[in-house]
């Protein structure tokens, strides 16, 4: 099986104050592979090759630097893969109509971990990463060992409405609806701290905006917020096989304002074999924020589930 090639960092991150993740960018490799598709793909790689497995992916398109100090953190015991969304944040990725389709999507989930030679996976995703697994697990193109979702959105229980689906997203559905001059206007409108310099306080803040301020990448990004809010009619039916057939954690901190907490509470009511951790307090970029505490939880799940698996057949292992 192939594996990915040594490739070199997106130009995207040429552009951008990378000051508070030095330490990450010392230690992650770009790697570069090809898709079924034609197209060259960064994953990102962080750890020892001969570790576990972990997959861990931010959400639609967002930059792979928000996972980056808790991929640092998992990268002691994982080795660590990330991928971002086609096209958006880097844009010198080619984009296409079926990128923003779950299935393309899950296909390419799917490829990259052939590609890689990946046979036993742990995945953690954040956000709407789950939607993505989701819908790759149900429809046999991953089948992790375990699963751990951060703060997971679009899945479609939540019984409230976050600040972003009420505030942010409508401005982002109208953008999708009327193009690039309304990404213009609009993207400034969302900006709040497009004039400030990234300290650490606003950080995180600041590395989910990196679309606003280029039109076409505004216009890209509310694709992939109509994408996410369509789909969530496709994964919820898809949630009660997926959670019995892979142990997962949702991870949640009650003052989220990007995803409400309610998506993991209903989730656990629903679904009992799902694991919930409610925190309170932490917000949406606890990720980047607290990467510790996420780890943590993470670590203390996969554990648990590893000793709890079945030990195998003796006498099936030696037919």
């Amino acid at each position: 099986m192939n594996t990915a090639a040594l490739g070199s960092k997106p130009s995207y991150l040429t552009d951008i104050d990378t000051s508070m993740v030095t330490r990450e960018l010392d230690e992650v490799r770009y790697l570069s592979v090809a898709g079924g598709d034609g197209r060259q793909h960064t994953l990102y790689e962080f750890g020892w090759k001969g570790g576990e497995n972990l997959v861990l992916l931010p959400p639609y398109g967002m930059t792979f630097l928000l996972l980056s100090r808790l991929a640092r953190i998992l990268a002691r015991r994982f080795h660590v893969l990330i991928w971002e969304s086609h096209g958006c944040p880097n844009s010198a990725m080619p984009l296409c109509d079926a990128d923003y389709e779950l299935a393309s999507q899950s296909r390419h989930f799917s490829e990259v971990i052939k590609h890689e030679g990946i046979a036993e996976f742990h995945f953690v995703g954040w956000c709407q990463a789950a939607q993505l697994a989701a819908h790759a697990t149900a429809n046999g193109y991953i089948k992790p060992r375990t699963m751990s979702w951060i703060a997971p959105a679009g899945l479609g229980y939540s019984l409230v409405k976050s600040e972003f689906e009420r505030c942010a997203l409508p401005i982002y559905l109208e953008i999708e609806r009327n193009g690039t001059s309304h990404a213009e206007k609009l993207g400034k409108l969302l900006n709040k701290y497009r004039d400030e310099p990234a300290t650490e306080a606003i950080a995180a803040a600041k590395l989910t905006m990196l679309h606003l301020p280029d039109p076409q990448m505004t216009y890209a990004f509310s694709r992939y917020m109509r994408a996410y809010d369509e789909n969530k009619r496709i994964t919820k039916p898809l949630v009660a096989s997926v959670l019995g057939s892979v142990p997962t954690l949702a991870i949640h901190c009650r003052d989220d304002t990007y995803s409400h907490f309610s998506e993991s509470v209903q989730l656990s009511k629903c679904h009992p074999s799902i694991e919930l951790r409610l925190l309170e307090r932490g917000g949406h970029l606890q990720v980047f924020n607290d990467p510790v505490t996420l780890a943590e939880h993470v670590l203390g799940f996969v554990d648990a589930r590893l000793s709890r698996a079945p030990e195998p057949d003796v006498a099936d292992s030696r037919a």
